[in-house]
């Protein structure tokens, strides 16, 4: 499934870095750059046609094939300073309701993010037939959640959808900063993480719901990361556990949770959350209940344990330099490991990293 939140793939341990919320799709950010006010206007030069043409392009999940000749010259058009912001709001309103999917995306891309133009994308999305364009739609509307009533209400209702691409872009908007005080969104991305009818999205609604620091949550993380016989779904919550506690202004019974769960089976160690401190951050500044040594200490119990993942052990170590460690406690985290032992090899060479900076 298409960009859900729970974080999968190979570990980019020399990196460390932290990964961008996409807040507008690709498509519709060529068309808000392009008119946005006070840009010197253009004349339109068939512009409408350009949209028009838009037609012939099919679709890639919930934007318009790139390499569309159509969308091709769209895009080259509007590379210059041109269309005003009330052009293309006019010809978005003209255009939502065409027969082609792809211009009906494009349309609702070119409608502005006022409270008419994101309640004609709301009723454009909810007649839509075509998956991918409502999808595209939702994510056009994203932000706007806590903002807009009837896009909140909109977003709220998808989360039911039948289709889970239009649930999982719900669950995305919902988690965004632009919705997260949306009244009722808790509450769904709570159900989606008990009851979605797809395990893909439990497991990203039980990562992302960390973000909105509601402490209803912590009751669920208590019940999902009580095993880890389901190393995915227990990856997920635990990452939903970080979210909560390192949002302002944080959790402390999810702290103490994660410490707790590191420490009770640090063997079964989730990669995705052992980096979780090697951000630039000012650890510092958290509340008084964060304390960087009992972290340490923590994470230390993976880097030494040779039958957690070397991806695991190898993040935790990050998160120790993270933390502010000592060139001595990153030297005392070698002990035990074997320079011949392929895993220990690699936690080693990447303790040497460290210790060489």
């Amino acid at each position: 499934m298409k960009q859900l939140l729970v974080l999968s793939g190979v570990l980019a341990l020399a990196a460390c870095t932290k990964v961008e919320e996409q807040r507008v799709a690709p498509t519709a950010r060529k068309v808000v750059e392009a008119s946005r006010p006070g840009v010197a206007a253009r004349a339109p030069s068939g512009i409408e046609k350009l949209v028009v043409d838009l037609e012939t392009c099919g679709l890639e999940g919930y934007q318009i094939t790139s390499t569309c000749p159509a969308m091709e010259a769209l895009s080259e058009e509007l590379r210059h300073p041109g269309t005003a912001h009330e052009l293309s709001v006019a010809l978005g309103s003209k255009l939502l309701a065409h027969r082609a999917p792809a211009v009906r995306l494009q349309a609702a891309a070119m409608l502005g993010n006022d409270a008419t133009s994101r309640d004609a994308v709301v009723d454009a999305a909810r007649r839509e037939s075509e998956l991918h364009v409502r999808e595209a739609m939702i994510r056009i509307l994203a932000a706007d959640g806590a903002r807009y009533p009837r896009v909140g209400a909109f977003l709220l209702e998808s989360t039911q959808h039948p289709a889970s691409g239009v649930r999982e872009q719900a669950l995305t908007a919902l988690t965004l900063p632009g919705s997260r005080a949306l009244p009722g969104a808790s509450d769904r991305v709570l159900a989606m993480a008990e009851r979605d009818p797809d395990p893909k999205l439990r497991q990203a609604a039980c990562a992302a719901g960390g973000k909105l620091g509601n402490p209803q949550w912590l009751s669920l993380y208590e019940r999902t990361t009580a095993t880890a016989e389901d190393p995915e779904a227990y990856a997920a919550c635990m990452e939903g556990v970080v979210s909560m506690f390192l949002a302002q202004p944080g959790n402390e019974g999810a702290y103490r949770l994660f410490l707790r769960r590191i420490q009770e089976a640090p063997s079964k160690a989730p990669w995705q959350v052992m980096s979780a401190f090697c951000y630039s951050h000012d650890w510092k500044n958290l509340p008084p209940w964060f304390d960087s040594t009992e972290v340490k200490a923590a994470m230390a119990t993976v880097v030494k344990d040779r039958s957690a993942s070397w991806q695991a052990r190898a993040a935790a170590v990050e998160s120790i330099v993270g933390l502010g460690a000592s060139k001595a406690e990153l030297k005392a985290l070698e002990a035990g490991s074997s320079p011949t032992d392929s895993s220990d090899k690699l936690v080693l060479a990447k303790l040497d990293s460290a210790l060489a900076q």
